[in-house]
């Protein structure tokens, strides 16, 4: 009698399994934490509405975060690589619900809410790079793209937070309960972290160099990824901190609309298209994905109804929902597996380099030359960084080794790009 198909071994060339219960435990655990992160969008609406606080104010408290989230990096990326995953995003989840739950006392802008976003940032840089390194660990290297594309999708639905609490009649008045409120949420995200093995990286038996990990990091095959990477994060800070007050000073029902469209966009191309990028090459995607977000700024420049900031949103949210995968999975395929942590850490850095640095920048303009100018100039600046990444992409973007690259312990020479 022949044997069952499930007893067979798998077919050579047949691909790994990608929705294992370990990759869909840690989706639900990266959901719950998200929900948290998503809702604290809904913050500069409350800043602005209910504080009166002026677009460069809104800019610093929210680039504050960031500050703290720079800050703690390096110790992020030692702790990813030397201590591990799980307990990293432990402790970046306790300090992420204390900096939520802290906003309940707030009612000026004072040290109370400057301690909050600081604990926040803190607690989000944590979190940002230990869920995609720990995802990148568990996914098969030949489906890592793929994998990253529909892992990150537990972290897009969270999106969808700002426009049902709208509906929900949540008011900004009352976001200082309802922020709190999520802190609960956030916390619930270490029952499911708990249950997922967690998959070493081979460090050959000795401490990694700091000055081997910062030649690794600096290859020319990554520098087009870390510019692209600054400036996929621009366009989508600009989105972060100042769509949904532009919105509401436009007389916008609904402020956080733009949201909505957003998340479906990032969704539906991730579950529509996330083989693609694998089939025809990461690379060739990032340029359509730049343009849509590029598109997206340009749109709420002028919009000024509804239907305008879904447009927007929809646009940018196709952009994110590509861009964001392909470059995570560059920075992988571009870095050596020992220091996995470490080069994932660096790639959400640049994300905080983006939140710090612009939010002040883009508020600045938006209150001397109106929104409009704001969101216009941040699309003009992409789109001169997008003419230096396609040069740098074709000098230097080549395709990964085949082998990994080894780092050695400290003591031995580091090695040559």
């Amino acid at each position: 009698m022949p044997p069952r198909a499930s007893s067979m071994p798998p077919r050579a060339g047949a691909e790994p399994p990608l929705l294992t219960r370990g990759f869909a435990t840690l989706m639900g655990a990266h959901f719950l934490q998200g929900l948290g992160w998503s809702s604290l969008l809904l913050l500069p609406l409350f800043l602005g509405v209910e504080l009166g606080a002026s677009r460069t104010q809104i800019g610093l408290i929210m680039a504050s975060a960031g500050i703290a989230g720079l800050v703690v990096r390096p110790i992020v990326a030692w702790a990813l690589d030397g201590i591990g995953r799980k307990p990293t995003l432990i402790v970046g989840t306790v300090l992420t619900a204390l900096g939520m739950a802290m906003l309940i006392g707030v009612d000026r802008i004072g040290p109370l809410l400057w301690a909050s976003r600081l604990i926040c940032g803190a607690g989000m840089a944590a979190l940002f790079s230990g869920y995609f390194a720990f995802a990148a660990d568990i996914i098969p290297a030949r489906r890592r793209t793929e994998g990253l594309a529909l892992f990150g999708v537990s972290g897009i639905v969270p999106l969808f937070v700002g426009p049902f609490a709208g509906e929900l009649g949540v008011e900004p008045a009352a976001l200082v309960y309802f922020l709190p409120a999520m802190a609960l949420v956030v916390l619930l995200s270490l029952l499911p972290l708990a249950t997922v093995s967690e998959i070493r990286q081979r460090t050959d038996g000795g401490v990694l160099s700091p000055r081997a990990a910062w030649k690794a990091l600096r290859r020319p095959a990554l520098w087009p990824v870390w510019l692209a990477t600054v400036l996929f994060a621009g366009i989508v800070v600009l989105f972060m901190n100042f769509v949904a007050v532009t919105a509401a000073a436009r007389g916008i029902e609904r402020p956080a609309i733009f949201w909505l469209s957003y998340g479906f966009g990032a969704i539906g191309v991730r579950l529509l298209g996330a083989r693609l990028p694998d089939r025809i090459g990461p690379a060739n995607l990032i340029a359509p994905a730049l343009a849509a977000q590029i598109a997206a700024a340009l749109v709420v420049a002028a919009a000024t109804n509804e239907t305008a900031f879904l447009v927007a949103g929809a646009l940018g949210g196709l952009g994110h929902g590509m861009c964001f995968p392909v470059l995570a999975a560059q920075v992988v395929a571009r870095s050596p597996d020992q220091l996995r942590g470490t080069a994932i850490a660096a790639f959400t850095a640049l994300w905080e380099v983006a939140t710090v640095a612009l939010p002040p920048v883009y508020g600045a303009i938006g209150d001397r030359a109106g929104d409009s100018a704001m969101f216009s100039a941040g699309a003009v600046g992409a789109i001169a960084a997008a003419a230096i990444w396609a040069a740098l992409e074709h000098r230097y973007g080549l395709p990964a080794p085949s082998e990994p690259v080894v780092i050695p312990s400290v003591g031995a020479a580091p090695p040559v790009p």
